[in-house]
């Protein structure tokens, strides 16, 4: 069985970055793990079990070791991954590919998705793991043309407002896509999460939400591209060597 292994920072990038590419690598036979650095924040770790069985994830366990990392809202204080030793996050990833084998990873882009550093340093732990591993491994990315379609939904909604951070800008180039996923399915995972953030009305979720949230502003690009699919790019070892594969 063709294995596909996950690795994120905190639970609910499963749903953002790349719940359309597992609901989809799943209902093709595909054995799909996922390894996650962080519990998350408020509480998020107790609904990652529901987001994983609607995304065709059939197991998850730690990136590391129990509470080796935590997420501490994107502040890099001494114990979140974006302060760990890029050898240490990229041994833990090794450590999970020697377990399940893969022959795909996922993960976020160069650019974190949200450049949340997080994000940043688990895509570069991918990238210098990738040096040692013989798979292919893909960044999860948004299009920069979809970023300006969710604000522009937003802007509708909440004029005069921020919209987002101002991190979240998209990619220009050319990028891989995996698509034909269960709209449904990835809602009810965001849901899961968020109360109403997959299902709800924009509208009515801008009195719950401010319009500077990522979290809208992702919810505001699925809305104008698609919930089906993931856009990738493709990652190569962090010393601009191809991987090994």
């Amino acid at each position: 069985m063709r294995t596909a292994l996950v690795v994120h920072a905190h639970p609910d990038d499963e749903v953002f970055a790349t719940g359309a590419a597992t609901s989809v690598l799943s209902d093709q036979g595909w054995h799909v793990v996922l390894r996650v650095a962080t519990g998350g924040m408020h509480g998020a770790l107790d609904h990652l079990g529901v987001s994983c069985a609607l995304l065709g994830i059939k197991e998850w366990d730690w990136l590391g070791e129990v509470d080796q990392w935590i997420d501490d809202g994107g502040r890099g204080g001494p114990r979140s991954p974006a302060a760990a030793s890029p050898d240490a996050l990229a041994e833990a990833i090794e450590v999970a590919a020697a377990q399940v084998e893969p022959e795909l990873i996922l993960t976020v882009g160069s650019d974190g998705l949200t450049a949340h550093p997080d994000h940043i340093a688990i895509s570069q732990g991918v990238q210098q793991a990738l040096r040692r591993l013989d798979c292919r491994a893909l960044g999860a990315r948004v299009r920069a043309q979809d970023v300006r379609a969710g604000e522009q939904l937003i802007q509708q909604l909440a004029p005069g407002e921020r919209v987002g951070s101002g991190k979240v800008r998209g990619c220009e180039t050319p990028l891989e896509v995996i698509g034909g996923a269960s709209e449904q399915r990835r809602r009810q995972a965001l849901d899961a999460y968020y109360e109403g953030l997959g299902s709800k009305p924009l509208a009515e979720l801008l009195g719950v939400h401010r319009a500077s949230s990522d979290g809208l502003l992702l919810r505001a690009v699925f809305d104008a591209a698609g919930w089906q699919h993931d856009r990738f790019e493709e990652l190569t070892a962090s010393n601009g060597a191809p991987s090994s594969r």
